[in-house]
């Protein structure tokens, strides 16, 4: 049932391993050699200065995210203040000593 797919999939895995390693070997071929080494080189600049943008989207985000969740909170505090002074009570506030 799996046999044939299972097969493809590992045979794709060592097939690309395969050719991941001879991509890294030089060719003999000093300029292309000095090309694909300069080539490389900037892809993996271009790859940590990505990775260091996203890194630092996630924290803008997260970010954002706690300081609207301070805000609400800072928001529900004046409205429980104000409540609090008027007298009335929110029917959906938990009285003291509730869970």
């Amino acid at each position: 049932m799996f046999g044939c797919s299972a097969r493809r999939a590992s045979h794709d895995r060592t097939d690309t391993a395969y050719h991941t390693y001879r991509a890294a070997q030089p060719l003999g071929n000093a300029a292309f050699d000095s090309y694909k080494a300069e080539m490389l080189r900037r892809l993996e600049d271009e790859q940590t200065a990505f990775e260091a943008f996203l890194q630092r989207l996630r924290e803008a985000k997260d970010k954002s995210e706690f300081d609207a969740f301070m805000a609400d909170r800072a928001k529900e505090a004046r409205i429980r203040d104000s409540e609090g002074e008027s007298g009335t009570v929110n029917p959906t506030a938990p009285r003291s000593g509730e869970c």
